[in-house]
């Protein structure tokens, strides 16, 4: 036989059995042994699973110049990389006799002593040293596990029945030995990238979604010390000239704090204007009643659709801060909400009037750029932030992805 085609048939054999390998990864226990933790009834279905494997590997191989030449140490070698020494000798020992009684019957017990001790090797190697069982050191274990069992065996052929290696049991012997070897080092790298990607895909989503929620804390806390004070002496101010509209600044306060200490991390549309409408309330009692007026348009049928919370928080914030502070008559804020096409669209319009006074609070930029973060993170491409300003009005306008918006309460 070409060798070159003998070597290509046990290569696609070989990757055959790696394939198989992979369901170490969807096997639950299978896969707590590989990430080192476990039961023994784990380190049991490894063993069996191990098992499987070289019963299936012994029938997958060809003649070598006489010799057979088969793939059954991979799954040995798996049976004791789960399971340890004991393991590795039960199945190894059993897995030769399957080939012996099934493949190779002129072979003698010598298959059944290479097996045995190739699976006790390498489970010893893995429980004193399973740094050996990761990477490019799993194929040196399995070259090395094996090369004791053949070792061994070989001599006592020679001892007891008088059979002497030549060049051709030598050279199919290093081609089994090496495919073996490469086959269950592949398996192992397999299964351990696939698992290290699932690790870092978790990692990444866990970063991410603490990242939203520093984000949301970040822009809570922007609300509550300077502008718990100023709402406070706000208050102060207002009973006494006002009573009744000091009640009524009393309850957005309270509204106010209370979305802010309970809201989930999403919240409907309506929620998120109720609470804007809230915090500008509150500016309204503080700048003067005549300095700031407030008009809201939310259609009906947009109202139960779920946005990121504090969605509008930092637009308002801004619109306040650079938009009506800033002027000598005040201004009106227009929150609105429509749908154009697949998108919903968020406007928060600022327009001031009167002549300016001055250079604006600064501290926004901060806010509005936290929120841009959020979008991208919980919809990518797909949301937007904008923000237009023309001689008389500014625009905060966010786009997001009707599609992505749960309408479930």
């Amino acid at each position: 036989m070409d060798a070159r085609l003998f070597v290509i048939d046990l290569i696609e054999k070989m990757c055959l059995l790696a394939t198989a390998g992979l369901m170490t990864v969807l096997l639950p226990p299978l896969r707590s042994r590989l990430l080192g933790v476990g039961r023994p009834r784990d380190e049991l279905a490894g063993a069996f699973f191990g098992f499987l494997l070289a019963l299936w590997g012994g029938r997958l191989g060809d003649l070598w110049q006489g010799y057979h030449v088969n793939l059954r140490h991979i799954g040995i070698l798996m049976a004791a990389f789960f399971a340890g020494p004991r393991a590795g000798l039960v199945i190894g020992a059993l897995a030769g006799a399957f080939y012996v009684f099934r493949v190779e019957r002129d072979a003698g017990v010598y298959p059944v002593i290479t097996s045995a001790l190739t699976g006790y090797v390498a489970g010893l190697v893995n429980d004193r040293h399973p740094r050996h069982f990761t990477w490019v050191d799993a194929f040196t274990t399995a070259l090395t596990a094996q090369v004791v069992g053949i070792s061994v065996s070989s001599v006592l052929a020679m001892i007891f029945a008088q059979r002497w290696p030549g060049p051709a049991f030598i050279e199919a012997t290093t081609i089994s030995v090496v495919m073996n070897a490469a086959g269950f080092a592949l398996q192992t790298a397999v299964a351990r990238v696939v698992l290290l990607r699932e690790e870092h895909a978790a990692a990444l989503a866990e970063a991410r979604a603490s990242a939203q929620v520093l984000a949301l804390e970040s822009l809570r806390r922007r609300l509550e010390p300077h502008f718990l004070f100023n709402a406070l002496n706000t208050l102060r101010a207002t009973i006494r000239l006002d009573p009744v509209l000091a009640r009524e600044l009393v309850a957005d306060i309270a509204d106010l704090y209370r979305y802010l200490l309970h809201h989930p991390d999403d919240a409907p549309l309506a929620s998120e204007v109720s609470h804007a409408t809230a915090y500008l309330m509150i500016e309204r009692a503080r700048l003067g009643k005549e300095r700031l007026r407030i008009v809201t348009d939310l259609p009906a049928e947009l109202a139960q659709l779920r946005v990121p919370a504090l969605l509008l928080q930092p637009l308002v914030e801004n619109a306040v801060k650079h938009g009506i502070a800033n002027r000598r008559n005040g201004g009106t804020i227009t929150v609105r909400a429509r749908r154009v096409g697949d998108e919903l669209s968020i406007e928060v319009i600022d327009r001031g009037e009167g002549a300016s006074l001055g250079e604006p609070e600064k501290g926004s930029g901060i806010a509005l750029e936290t929120l841009r973060q959020i979008l991208a993170q919980r919809f990518g491409g797909l949301a937007s932030l904008e923000i237009a300003i023309d001689d008389a009005e500014t625009t905060a306008r966010v786009r997001l992805p009707v599609a992505a918006l749960d309408q479930n309460a």
